[in-house]
């Protein structure tokens, strides 16, 4: 009312508004009255109603992502329970029950996306499937790297994959969550930061940060390396993502194509150096392959007997199971990450994202 009252040009200022809107008129001004605007009738109402409606809409898009996207997930991979009736005991199922899982995480996310929220989508399942990809490197000695095979009679079974996919899950999807949270606080409220960076970097890192911390204790040495180096390359790009989505990111025309073709460079000097990489871990007899014998919890020994194979046929087997693991993952952080930001970059038309 007192914003109509000042727009209509019957006060001065909101003040005086106010003080018509509380019938005291210019009887409190003549006083020297001040109102407070939040004493206006129904402002302070609105303020806590507002607060109200933002916390019970975070919970509503917390729990849909739990029940219609998490949820349907944890289920389709215990599903995967079904592959045993082609024989567990054959050497390609683990690898079958791992792609499978992944590929309906990556389906869900990529081909069945929730519109109010295309970017978490994209974010929580790269993070699922960095996590994952580990897998195929164990999967070749039927051990996984997290240890549930350890545990009773699961050893020669799909239940340690099975766990350790469903574990993969929760963390992906926490830090999805997470992500979204932070998001709606910089780009939906009024407390963000006012550096188009900075918000970004503080959307995109704290839930990366999260899921390092909880995986670098559950894991083994060579798993918690590797995430050392992929994580912050993806906190890299999806800081990237944000400050092109950022509206008070204005690029020029002439700033747009530096920016591409710095990309472009980086791209494929980065895949470049893990090709190299890849192939020198491969080809290295003398460079010693971590078995999934421990973590920053507890240490046990691997029954190669009981697994039906020495201890140096599981490291040649472990050497190319780290040679497929690497493959997908470089594919999928070139074309797929990559490329993501390259077409991001390149929709920027005049300052405004496409």
């Amino acid at each position: 009312m007192a914003g109509l009252i000042l727009l209509a040009g019957l006060a001065p200022d909101f003040r005086t508004a106010v003080g018509h809107v509380n019938g005291s008129g210019d009887e409190a001004n003549r006083k020297g009255a001040t109102p407070d605007p939040t004493s206006a009738p129904g402002v302070a109402d609105d303020s806590k109603a507002s607060a109200s409606e933002g916390a019970t809409s975070v919970v509503r898009a917390a729990v849909r992502f739990v029940l219609l996207r998490t949820l349907p997930l944890a289920l389709c991979i215990a599903g995967g329970y079904a592959l045993s009736a082609f024989g567990w005991n054959n050497a390609w199922m683990p690898v079958a029950y791992v792609a499978f899982a992944t590929g309906i995480v990556l389906a869900q996310g990529f081909l069945l996306p929730e519109r109010r929220a295309p970017l978490r989508e994209f974010f929580w399942v790269s993070v699922f499937f960095v996590l994952t990809t580990p897998l195929l490197q164990f999967a070749s000695i039927r051990t996984d790297h997290y240890g549930f095979y350890t545990i009773g009679n699961l050893v020669g079974t799909q239940m340690p994959y099975m766990l350790a996919l469903l574990v993969n899950l929760v963390i992906a999807s926490a830090a999805g969550l997470m992500f979204q949270l932070l998001w709606r606080r910089q780009y939906v409220g009024n407390s963000g930061d006012s550096n188009a960076l900075r918000r970004a970097a503080s959307v995109a890192l704290p839930p990366l940060i999260l899921v390092y911390a909880v995986v670098v204790v559950i894991t083994n040495i060579s798993a918690s390396m590797q995430l050392a180096i992929l994580l912050p390359v993806l906190g890299a790009v999806f800081t990237a993502l944000l400050v092109l989505r950022d509206p008070a990111f204005k690029p020029s025309e002439r700033d747009r194509l530096f920016l591409l073709s710095t990309a472009s460079v980086l791209a494929m000097i980065s895949t470049a150096l893990g090709v190299v990489a890849i192939l020198s871990i491969y080809l290295s007899p003398d460079l010693p392959s971590v078995l999934p014998d421990h973590n920053q919890l507890r240490s046990w020994e691997i029954d190669f007997a009981g697994l039906g194979f020495t201890t140096e046929e599981a490291l040649d087997r472990l050497n190319v199971g780290y040679l497929w693991h690497a493959i997908w993952l470089l594919a999928y952080m070139f074309f797929v990450v990559g490329g993501r930001l390259m077409v991001s970059i390149y929709r920027i038309d005049g300052g405004r994202q496409r």
